[in-house]
């Protein structure tokens, strides 16, 4: 896959190169998808500060993040950052293979869903197919989720849309050694 646009290259300018800097080592040489958003340094400084996953005192756990994050993201197809997020974050999630898999091929009503992860993954799909949350699924996520994880929920799923739209409007082709591939149906 070849990119719709080129990424900015180093030197690049004191405000994107402290961000740079301040991120994982990981993370380095920086992704694609945030060199490419660099051409436009305000716009990156926004994105970045904006990412509502990495906030301290988070009301949800890794674990609930994850299976959010992973249906978003493969929900709206975009391998690129799919494939990141189980990279970086499955493992340690506690995700197993089949919950992996079942991000991309399952339903909430995949027998590998403990009751919780189910209903993130109800959320993830009615957001996905109505940008709504049902009156049914409403009641179910009160009772399992403090006001503010949900609030969290809503802004996490938006934002990661918002990362599959970039993504795979601009064709960013998997970080290599990296990005996983979605699973084989």
């Amino acid at each position: 896959m070849t990119a719709r646009l080129a990424p900015a290259t180093a030197p690049y300018p004191d405000k994107v190169q402290a961000a740079f800097d301040r991120m994982p080592r990981s993370w380095m040489p920086p992704f694609r998808l945030f060199t490419t958003l660099a051409r436009h340094p305000e716009l990156f400084e926004r994105f970045i500060r904006g990412a509502p996953s990495y906030m301290p005192g988070m009301k949800l756990s890794l674990r609930q993040r994850e299976v959010l994050l992973h249906r978003v993201t493969a929900r709206c197809g975009c391998q690129y950052e799919w494939g990141m997020r189980v990279h970086y974050f499955a493992d340690e999630a506690g995700l197993t293979e089949e919950q992996i898999n079942a991000t991309v091929h399952g339903d909430a009503g995949s027998a590998c869903w403990e009751a919780n992860d189910a209903l993130l993954i109800r959320l993830a799909d009615e957001l996905h197919d109505r940008c709504d949350i049902s009156d049914e699924l409403w009641p179910a996520l009160q009772a399992a989720f403090a006001d503010e994880a949900i609030l969290e929920l809503l802004m996490l799923a938006g934002y990661y849309r918002t990362v599959g739209y970039l993504a795979n409007g601009l064709r960013l082709p998997p970080e290599p050694e990296i990005c996983r591939p979605f699973p084989a149906a």
